[in-house]
């Protein structure tokens, strides 16, 4: 499994470089979220967190790296990569079954209002779980369209959406995790 995910990060790093050091926070922080659940097998999170995206390889570069705002086609084409992901690693015996699901619905929001309108617990833990994960790193690395933000700032925005695009107790989960964190750092 780990030689043909290096394989995969290979090639998106060399598709888009932005989104391969993406994965990788995400990854990284999947691991340490996980842990702090009391979920096992932290390569088996860290590697399905460096994966969330690997649809992007079927999304052409320029746009992905579009500096003015998507037309609806476009936002639609990007929108696939969930799919396209599903597919990619579908097609791999050696990625567990439940990594397709995962990756299907890492853009779904807890009121049933995103990508597919899978809504609440219907939508895969670990796709709640990256989800919040992902618009955190989103948010304080920003994007090509997005100016970052500061920690304290995300952690409101993820607070004032939960039970909209995020399970309520996993965004408390996650801030008290973060909070955790920074209280670490200061010792």
């Amino acid at each position: 499994m780990i030689e043909i995910t290096q394989e995969l990060i290979c090639n998106l790093y060399k598709h888009c470089k932005v989104t391969t050091c993406h994965s990788f926070r995400v990854g990284n922080d999947l691991c340490g979220f996980g842990r702090y659940l009391g979920i096992e097998n932290q390569e088996f999170l860290f590697i399905l967190g460096a994966l969330h995206d690997i649809g992007k390889l079927e999304i052409p570069q320029q746009l992905l790296n579009k500096k003015e705002r998507l037309t609806e086609l476009e936002y639609d084409e990007i929108m696939h990569h969930t799919v396209y992901g599903a597919q990619i690693v579908q097609s791999i015996p050696q990625f567990p079954s439940e990594f397709s699901d995962v990756i299907l619905f890492h853009h779904e929001n807890f009121d049933g209002s995103g990508y597919y309108g899978k809504k609440g617990k219907n939508i895969p833990l670990l796709s709640r779980i990256i989800r919040i994960i992902d618009s955190y790193d989103t948010m304080l690395y920003g994007r090509i369209y997005q100016n970052p933000k500061d920690q304290y700032q995300i952690i409101q925005e993820i607070k004032s959406l939960s039970d909209v695009h995020y399970d309520k107790d996993l965004a408390l989960s996650y801030t008290n995790f973060h909070e955790t964190k920074a209280c670490q750092l200061l010792l």
